[in-house]
């Protein structure tokens, strides 16, 4: 006779509170390593190859709307205007034409928040120059490449360091805590569902990343990443969608996806 499959148990079903929220602009100063440089830097030449890289620069503007280009960037990149998102492009968009609107002869803050996706790991790309990440040429303002950057390279191991006194903004990449208590652990997974975008780490360990197009909306949580007692959640999410809740549940869970070639 055929044995029945080993099913590892799991936590049950629970519900977690959203404690506090933050602003990544609020909080720049607490959790990056910054570099100033004449052109933006890479991911690899600041020396931070992996995640999130935020770069920054002051536009005087020399009309009321100023022509905005991304010459060669990787791999996603959302644009910010005095910390309101104008644009979200990704590889095959970046260096379509944006404009910044304002008042001529006052400074405008732009922001640019590039996510690394992902690289390849084998083949004739392993040692491709599109394996390189963040902006690799410039940012265009009317014909000319602007000077004077700060990155702010993103540094998940340092969240203790967060401020969550400082205001969160709506429509920003921002920092949500969850905090829990368990008697047992046991391995479970993350329902992500009405999130859009970003990272998990349980007790400062990074479980993966999300996105609400699918077709997978959950996180498994080891049980190895809980303790009993106190446990910390956050999550960092890029595209201002969030619920004051998250599920604890016991089995993955999946939207359905549909579209060309699926």
């Amino acid at each position: 006779p055929q044995m029945d499959p080993l099913v590892k148990s799991s936590l049950s079903e629970r519900t977690l509170e959203l404690t506090k929220k933050t602003s990544l602009f609020g909080n720049l100063n607490k959790i990056v390593q910054v570099t100033e440089s004449l052109y933006p830097q890479t991911m690899e030449e600041i020396a931070h190859p992996l995640g999130y890289l935020l770069y920054e620069t002051e536009v005087e503007m020399d009309a009321e709307e100023e022509r905005l280009r991304i010459i060669d960037a990787r791999d996603r990149v959302q644009v910010y205007a005095d910390d309101q998102l104008i644009a979200t492009q990704y590889q095959e968009e970046i260096g379509q034409d944006l404009f910044l609107n304002g008042k001529k002869k006052t400074i405008t803050n732009l922001k640019l928040l590039i996510e690394n996706m992902g690289r390849v790991n084998y083949g004739h790309k392993l040692l491709a120059d599109t394996q390189r990440k963040g902006i690799r040429t410039g940012v265009c303002i009317d014909l000319h490449f602007k000077l004077h950057w700060k990155q702010y390279a993103l540094d998940f191991s340092q969240l203790d360091r967060l401020d969550f006194s400082k205001e969160w903004q709506e429509g920003q990449p921002a920092f949500y805590q969850f905090a829990f208590h368990l008697d047992q652990v046991e391995d479970t997974f993350l329902d992500m569902t009405g999130f859009g975008k970003g990272i998990v780490l349980v007790n400062g360990h990074h479980i993966g990343r999300f996105w609400e197009v699918g077709p997978t909306t959950s996180l498994y949580v080891p049980h190895g990443f809980l303790k009993e007692g106190a446990n910390s959640l956050i999550v960092f999410e890029t595209e201002g969608r969030y619920q004051e809740t998250l599920q604890l549940v016991q089995q993955p869970t999946f939207k359905e996806v549909k579209g060309e070639n699926l």
